[in-house]
């Protein structure tokens, strides 16, 4: 394996590993205590759903989850406060998600941390290589997701 191969298995081996503990690590230091990241990409979510996309099945399908565990994880943050449930006036069947101001203020605190870890990623890189910079986290992205759409085909 080239050196250059190397080093980007390497960056990529321990991003993955260690990215999501990192900042469910900081926001705790930060004062979000007794969620865990999954709970807190919930939120966001929700908290970023209009009225017409709140409901389970819209919510689910944003965070590419079944609405079986989507329903698991959102019982469990109406317990702890930070969502509300409301049937649809209009569709019984449908089971609208909403946050609670414990839920805004979590996701605030998510939000600065997402524009500090851009901004740090931004002030690092030099203005005239960021574009290329951003082609490569899209190829990155992209390798990911056409991997995640086979797997969901093969299903």
């Amino acid at each position: 394996m080239a050196t250059q191969e190397k080093v980007i298995n390497q960056i990529l081996v321990h991003l993955f590993n260690d990215l999501l503990r990192i900042e469910e690590n900081t926001l705790r230091q930060e004062g979000v205590s007794g969620l865990s990241i999954r709970e807190i990409h919930i939120i966001e979510a929700v908290c970023a759903a209009t009225e017409a996309d709140s409901h389970m099945s819209a919510l689910a399908a944003r965070l590419r989850v079944t609405v079986g565990s989507l329903t698991v994880a959102v019982n469990t943050l109406v317990r702890k406060g930070y969502l509300d449930r409301q049937r649809s006036q209009t569709d019984k069947r449908r089971v609208h998600v909403f946050p609670t101001e414990a839920a805004r203020a979590v996701e605030l605190c998510h939000r600065a941390y997402h524009q500090r870890m851009t901004g740090a990623v931004m002030a690092a890189v030099p203005p005239e290589k960021l574009d290329t910079f951003i082609q490569g986290l899209m190829a990155v992205n992209d390798y990911f997701y056409d991997q995640d759409t086979l797997k969901e085909d093969q299903t």
